[in-house]
């Protein structure tokens, strides 16, 4: 038997949090972008390709961390370890590697809804796992088994599917293909989202 446990929700959200901290430092290259929109209230454009870099950053930042010690900065400092599914002791492979941060970017247009699918799961798998054949162990016993949250799961997966659908809808309104720029400015105005909901419940 397994002598590896399902980390707590709580216990993951902490390592995500500690993994956004430190990929903070990776951002800075965009600096000039950040700062612009903060304290400017000027039009803010990137191209495709720094779009591009910005949002393979996380996953980079995974890939590299997987393939040297299978877990995130943030997973090792809370004792957990990304393993493949069925053997937990084996190491993972490159492949996996790439695909279950790969699959994750999916949360650009789905938000995060596919990690809400976890709560329907006892090993809390998504669906970065389920392709890429992982899960997120910890080899402490933990004090309360996990349990399946259909309530729970079932009201953040249809929240986080709409906003991605929102999201999305207002990410693709900022793309101009002609000069293959990204508006920035309008992408975080909360008023231009704020609009588009509306446009969407009203059925336009």
């Amino acid at each position: 038997m397994d002598k590896v446990f399902v980390p707590s929700t709580w216990k993951r959200l902490i390592a995500h949090f500690i993994d956004q901290m430190i990929r903070v430092i990776f951002y800075l290259p965009f600096i000039k972008v950040f700062y612009l929109l903060i304290f400017t209230d000027d039009e803010v454009h990137i191209s495709f390709l720094q779009l591009g870099l910005f949002l393979l950053i996380p996953a980079i930042y995974e890939m590299v961390f997987l393939m040297m010690m299978q877990a995130t900065p943030g997973k090792w400092l809370l004792g957990l370890k990304v393993v493949p599914f069925n053997n937990p002791y084996e190491k993972l492979d490159w492949q996996q590697c790439v695909l279950r941060p790969l699959v994750q970017r999916l949360s650009l247009f789905f938000s995060l809804a596919i990690y809400a699918l976890a709560f329907f799961r006892y090993d809390r798998t998504h669906l970065a796992d389920w392709v890429a054949e992982t899960r997120v162990v910890q080899f402490n016993p933990r004090i309360n088994r996990p349990r399946i949250r259909w309530f729970v799961g079932t009201l953040f997966l249809l929240f986080y599917i709409y906003e991605g659908i929102i999201s999305a809808q207002g990410f693709l309104k900022t793309v101009d293909f002609k000069t293959k720029t990204l508006n920035v400015r309008a992408l975080v105005d909360t008023e231009a989202l704020d609009e588009l909901m509306e446009q969407r419940e009203s059925g336009f």
